[in-house]
């Protein structure tokens, strides 16, 4: 049964929501310029573009909602969502994958002289920005995550609704997997389908590879299931 109205949806919550998020990416953001200023380089501009693919998955869960609210036809609006379902999902694990810009830092600073590198002042800013990043990251996640399961429960029942929520999330884990160490984009399952899957398959018969994707995505799964738990059951709570 599809909801008819704004509130059903909760649209000014999730505003809110967004509100705080984007003043977490607007600090992140201007650290990563003050880094740049000190350290007189260009360091970290990849940020940029990749908090802007980490912000795309809520913007398609908003337009679900847009979509589920708004457009009566019934054929028209399951198309749409359909469509715009894919997008989302497609970009989805954009989110989550900020948690693993967090090797920057470590990557950055060597030991020098016996001193380490930690004890410095400028490492621990790298390190908050990227903490801060990667917060931001997975609450995206969990906030565009919980719209989409909150859309499909309502169509189609809680039990439908938890198994399409571990689902993307497994399949978001192994998307980050395969975008860390493959190098794989979102639109590349779209523009270049047939070399993903050659890849794919090669990898799956790489001993040496699966023995570090197994691992790799399992902690990734558990690092954003059990975050998704905790703030869907925090959620629930009722003062």
């Amino acid at each position: 049964m599809p909801v008819k109205s704004l509130q059903e949806v909760n649209i000014r919550q999730k505003l809110i929501i967004l509100c705080v998020l984007l003043a977490v990416t607007v600090f992140s953001l201007l650290l990563s310029a003050y880094l740049r200023e000190y350290t007189g380089t260009s360091m970290y501009m990849f940020l940029y573009w990749n908090l802007f693919l980490a912000w795309l998955p809520a913007g398609f869960a908003l337009a679900l909602d847009w979509i589920y609210i708004r457009i009566t036809s019934h054929t028209l609006r399951w198309g749409l969502l359909g469509l715009t379902g894919i997008a989302w999902l497609l970009f989805y694990p954009n989110s989550a994958y900020l948690i693993t810009d967090q090797l920057h830092p470590f990557a950055r600073f060597q030991m020098q002289g016996g001193i380490r590198f930690w004890y410095g002042t400028e490492f621990w800013y790298h390190l908050l920005l990227f903490f801060s990043v990667a917060v931001t990251g997975l609450l995206l996640g969990v906030y565009s995550l919980f719209s989409v399961h909150r859309l499909v429960r309502k169509s189609l029942g809680r039990l439908a609704g938890w198994g399409f929520a571990v689902l993307v999330l497994f399949l978001s884990s192994f998307g980050i997997y395969i975008g860390r160490f493959n190098r794989w984009n979102s639109w590349d399952a779209v523009r270049n389908p047939g070399s993903m899957i050659a890849d794919l398959v090669s990898m799956f018969s790489d001993v040496e590879e699966m023995r570090r994707l197994v691992p790799f995505t399992g902690i990734i799964f558990m690092i954003t299931a059990l975050s998704y738990a905790a703030i869907y059951g925090f959620s629930k709570i009722r003062q």
